[in-house]
C-alpha cells in the first residue's frame, strides 16, 4: 500500500555561490548541504513523501536502512556492488543513511550536485529539494547505497472505474503472490482496454509471474509502487525473437510493443524483474537447445509515441531497454539496475529511432549504460520490421551512469546514419571510457558507409574512469570504416579523472573514414582549463582535420588544483614535511607529522590583487589549527584565515615582516574529521570570511599593507588535510 505523509521542515538560509564554469566539488565528510537540490532556499515547502512496500520475493538490505524525513523507506539487499532503495517525494525532504559499521568517510554523487552531509557515529544526513538519484559510498566498503528519490506521482489512476482494467479484478483474477503465472490474465486485461479504444491496465502492488507480454495501441500499463512483474528465469517459458551469435543464445522480448503500434503508454513506481541473469546461465532441458536463452526487458519496437515514466528495469539477461524502429519516444525517470560484471547486459540502447528523449534516469551495468546504434539485418537484427531506419534526434538528459565499459556511447553500430545525438546535464559515477563515438561497424555491405554527425556532449561530470575493459580514457571519436565522423562539440565538461590511456580522435587511414570538426569549449581537466590536446591527455592522427578550442570569455580560474595528480607541482613547501596522500579514494594536500609552523604558497610574491580564494580543510583531531594564506608577498608577509578548533574560533591574522598579528575572530566550534570549505574573497582592503558557503565575518584593514599576492595553506598541527584549492578573479563582496 502506497503511504503519504506531510513534515514541515526548517531551513537554515544557504547562500548558493555560483563559479563561472562548471567546476563541481567532491563531498566531504561532515559537510552541510549546499547543493542546488538540496537546501538553497529560505522556507522550503513541507516534504511530502510516497513510500512504496517491498515486494515479498526480495529481502531487506543488511548493510544500510534509510529515512525520509521519519518515514522508513524499504532498502532491497541487490547486488555486492550495491543495494538499492526507491520513494517518490515533492518539497524538501530530510535523508538519513543509517549504515551497519561507523561511517568514517563518505561521498555522494553525482558530486557535481556537491550534496554534502552531517555524519553521527552510523548515520549519514543530508537534504534533496528535488528530485535526485544518488549513490551514497561509505568509507571504503564495495558496497553503495543507490537512492532513487523519484518526483512525486500526480497522476496515479484509481484502481477501479470506468476505463480501467485492474488486473487483479474479475474476469482477469491475476495471482499476486507470485505462486502463480499471471501473463495470461494481464494479457487479456491489455488486449480488452486496447479493443475498447484505449484505457489503463492497473497492476496493483504484489507479485506477478510472467511470461511474454505485448503492449497495444492507446494502452497504459500502470504498474503501482511495490508491483513487480517477475520472470520465471526459465528459458523454455518464453518466446525465441532474436539470436546473439556473439553469447551463442537465442533471446526474448520479455515485455515488447505490437508492431506498428501507437500510443502506448507504460508508468508507475513498480518493477520489472527479469531474471535474465539465471535465465542466461541456465540451460534449458530438452528439447529445447542445451543453452541459456537472453531477454530484454522492454522493447518498443515499430511504433510511434511511446512513453515511459517512472519503472525500475532489473537483471535482464542483454541489453534491458531496447527501442527499435520507433518515433517520438520520451522515457522519463528511468532506474536501470544491472550486474556490475556481466558482459553485453547494456542498460538502454537507442536503435535506428527518431525524435526519442531519456531525461532523469540512472543506468547502472557491466556494459554500455547508454547508447545508440544502426544496424544491418542481420544476427539479432534479422527480424527486426521494415527496412533499416537512420537514427536522428536522440536527446540524453540528466542522466547518471555506472559501468565497467562506455557511459555515453554513439555506436558500436553505425551502419546507416546516426545524426543529432546530444547527452547533456549528466553525470559519469564510473567508467572504462566515459563519452565515445566509436563508429566500429566494419562489416556494412550496404551501397554507402554510415556516418556519425552533430554529435554534442554538454555540461558533463566525469568523475572515475578508472577500469579498463576495453581500453580506459576518458574520450574516444573514432571511425574504424570508410564513415565519417563529423560535427562533434564537447562543452561545459568536468574531467576529475582521465584514464590510464590516451584519449584519441582517430580517423581511418586505410579505409578513408574522416574525423572532421571538433569543437572543444570550457573543458576542464583535474581543475584545469583545457588550451590543447595535450591539456585533454589526448592525441589526434592524421585523418582529424578541424580540432578547435573555442573556451568561453568568462574568466577562468587563476589558479586550481585538486592533487590528483599526486604531487605538489606548483607550490612551494616553505617549512614543513607536506605530502600528498590518498584520503578513501580521493588525493589530497597533506602537513605532515610535524607539529610546528608548516607552510607551503603558491604564486608567492605574484600579482593577483583581488579574488576569492577557497579550498577544503579537514583536521585529525579537536585540538589543531588549519589555515589559508593569501596575498602572500613571501614567507613573512600574507594574510591568514583559519580555524582554531582548540579555542573554538575563526581567526583572521595579518603576518607583516614576520610579525603575526590577530585581527579579528568570531566564535566557531570545529569537528574533528571533518570536511569544511573555507573562503576568503579578497577586494581592496576588504577581506570576507565564509565557511560551507556562509559569510562569518568581514574586517577592512585600516592601513593599506599586504596589497598583491599568492596563495597558500598554513598549519601548526599535524596530519591535516587541505583540497581543492581554487582562485577565482574578483568577485564584488
Amino acid at each position: 500500500m502506497l503511504t503519504i505523509t506531510r513534515k514541515a521542515v526548517s531551513l537554515l538560509v544557504v547562500l548558493a555561490v555560483m563559479i563561472t564554469g562548471f567546476s563541481p566539488q567532491t563531498a566531504g565528510a561532515n559537510e552541510m548541504d549546499a547543493d542546488s537540490a538540496s537546501l538553497a532556499q529560505t522556507a522550503a515547502a513541507p516534504a511530502t513523501i510516497q513510500n512504496y512496500p517491498m515486494p515479498s520475493i526480495y529481502t531487506a538490505s543488511s548493510v544500510f536502512t534509510l529515512k525520509a524525513d521519519n518515514e522508513t523507506i524499504p532498502v532491497i539487499k541487490y547486488l555486492d556492488d550495491y543495494d538499492y532503495a526507491q520513494f517518490s517525494f515533492s518539497g524538501t525532504v530530510r535523508i538519513e543513511v543509517t549504515a551497519n559499521a561507523p561511517i568514517t568517510s563518505y561521498s555522494i554523487s553525482p558530486q557535481a550536485k556537491n550534496i554534502k552531509g552531517t555524519v553521527n557515529g552510523n548515520k549519514l544526513t543530508f537534504s534533496l529539494s528535488s528530485s535526485t538519484y544518488v549513490i551514497v559510498k561509505i568509507n571504503d566498503w564495495k558496497k553503495k547505497m543507490v537512492i532513487a528519490a523519484d518526483p512525486l506521482e500526480t497522476d496515479i489512476p484509481p484502481s477501479t472505474g470506468a476505463g480501467i482494467y485492474n488486473v487483479t479484478r474479475s474476469p482477469y483474477n491475476a495471482d499476486n503472490t507470485g505462486a502463480r503465472m499471471a501473463s495470461d490474465a494481464i494479457q487479456r486485461a491489455i488486449d480488452d482496454a486496447h479493443q475498447a479504444g484505449g484505457g489503463i491496465v492497473f497492476v496493483p502492488a504484489g507479485v506477478y509471474k510472467s511470461g511474454n507480454l505485448t503492449l497495444k495501441s492507446n494502452v497504459t500499463f500502470y504498474l503501482a509502487g511495490g508491483a513487480v512483474i517477475v520472470g520465471t528465469g526459465k528459458g523454455e517459458d518464453y518466446a525465441i525473437d532474436f539470436r546473439k551469435d556473439s553469447r551463442n543464445a537465442d533471446g526474448t522480448y520479455f515485455i515488447r510493443t505490437a508492431i506498428n503500434s501507437s500510443n502506448i503508454t507504460i508508468r508507475g513506481r513498480g518493477t520489472i524483474d527479469g531474471k535474465g541473469i539465471a535465465m542466461r546461465e541456465r540451460k534449458m532441458p530438452a528439447p529445447h537447445k542445451n543453452e541459456g536463452l537472453l531477454n530484454n526487458l522492454l522493447v518498443p519496437i515499430a511504433t510511434t509515441n511511446f512513453t515511459f515514466d517512472g519503472l525500475i528495469l532489473r537483471d535482464a539477461g542483454f541489453w534491458s531497454f531496447m527501442v527499435v524502429r520507433s518515433d517520438h519516444v520520451t522515457i522519463k525517470n528511468l532506474k536501470g539496475f544491472q550486474d556490475l560484471y556481466k558482459i553485453e547486459n547494456d542498460v538502454i540502447d537507442i536503435n535506428e529511432s527518431q525524435h526519442v528523449l531519456v531525461k532523469h534516469a540512472i543506468a547502472i551495468s557491466d556494459d554500455d549504460t547508454y547508447s545508440t546504434k544502426t544496424w544491418l539485418q542481420t544476427g539479432m537484427s534479422k527480424g527486426w520490421p521494415g527496412a533499416l531506419e537512420h537514427l536522428e534526434d536522440v536527446v540524453f538528459d540528466d542522466a547518471l551512469a555506472w559501468t565497467r565499459c562506455a557511459a555515453f556511447k554513439i555506436g558500436m553500430g553505425v551502419a546507416q546514419p546516426q545524426i543529432g545525438v546530444t547527452i547533456r546535464n549528466s553525470y559519469v559515477f564510473q567508467s572504462a571510457r566515459a563519452l565515445l563515438i566509436d563508429h566500429g561497424y566494419q562489416y556494412n555491405t550496404l551501397p554507402e558507409e554510415g556516418y556519425a554527425q552533430d554529435i554534442t556532449f554538454e555540461n558533463i561530470d566525469i568523475e572515475r574512469v578508472g577500469i579498463n575493459q576495453f581500453g580506459n580514457y576518458w574520450l574516444g571519436v573514432s571511425t574504424s570504416t570508410s564513415g565519417d565522423v563529423s560535427n562533434v562539440i564537447l562543452k561545459n565538461i568536468n574531467v576529475r579523472e582521465t584514464g590510464s590511456q590516451k584519449s584519441r580522435l582517430a580517423g581511418n587511414a586505410a579505409k578513408g573514414g574522416m574525423v572532421n570538426g571538433v569543437t572543444f569549449t570550457d573543458i576542464y581537466v583535474g581543475g584545469k582549463l583545457a588550451t590543447s590536446l595535450n591539456d585533454l591527455n589526448a592525441t589526434a592522427n592524421n585523418n582529424v582535420n578541424g580540432i578547435i578550442f573555442a573556451n568561453s570569455n568568462a574568466n577562468p580560474p587563476l589558479f586550481s588544483d585538486n592533487f590528483e595528480d599526486g604531487n605538489t607541482t606548483g607550490w612551494t613547501s616553505v617549512t614543513g614535511g607536506w605530502n600528498v596522500p590518498a584520503d578513501g579514494t580521493n588525493k589530497v594536500l597533506s602537513s605532515g607529522g610535524q607539529t610546528t609552523t608548516s607552510l607551503i604558497t603558491a604564486n608567492s610574491g605574484g600579482l593577483w590583487t583581488d579574488y576569492t580564494y577557497e579550498a577544503r580543510m579537514k583536521m585529525p583531531i579537536t585540538d589543531a589549527n588549519a589555515g589559508m594564506v593569501f596575498r602572500v608577498k613571501d614567507a613573512n608577509n600574507y594574510y591568514m584565515y583559519r580555524i582554531n578548533s582548540s579555542n573554538k574560533k575563526l581567526e583572521l591574522y595579518k603576518s607583516v615582516n614576520g610579525q603575526l598579528t590577530a585581527v579579528t575572530s568570531t566564535p566557531f566550534t570545529a569537528k574533528e574529521k571533518q570536511w569544511y570549505t573555507v573562503k576568503a574573497v579578497i577586494q581592496g582592503n576588504k577581506i570576507a570570511c565564509y565557511v560551507d558557503g556562509e559569510l562569518k565575518m568581514e574586517w577592512t584593514n585600516p592601513v593599506t599593507e599586504l596589497t598583491a599576492g599568492g596563495i597558500g595553506f598554513r598549519t601548526t598541527s599535524a596530519g591535516v588535510h587541505f583540497d581543492d584549492a581554487l582562485v577565482l578573479a574578483p568577485a564584488p563582496i
